[in-house]
């Protein structure tokens, strides 16, 4: 689905809901190296729905820079691993 640019850099990007919209931000996946090299992934929520978002500044360089006015985020699912312990039973 295609977001506003403004929306996804004023909202998502600055991990916050935008109520006007009606964009949710759940959860921010990736590496902040103290701003020199970012490189996250935002999962946000629109209307039921999961999407995700791509943010990178990478040498002085920032992806969002390059985009149009809209901007293609793929819709998400969530997928949980359950891991399993065993461990001896010492009777």
């Amino acid at each position: 689905m295609r977001f506003p640019k403004n929306v996804i850099l004023e909202s998502v990007a600055e991990r916050k809901n935008d109520q006007a919209f009606g964009l949710e931000f759940v959860q921010e996946l990736g590496n902040d190296d103290a701003g020199y090299s970012e490189m996250i992934v935002v999962i946000f929520k629109y209307k039921d729905k999961y999407y995700s978002v791509d943010i990178q500044h990478l040498n002085g360089k920032n992806n969002y820079d390059e985009w149009s006015d809209e901007i293609e985020c793929p819709e998400v699912v969530r997928k949980e691993a359950i891991q399993y312990y065993w461990e001896e039973v010492k009777a």
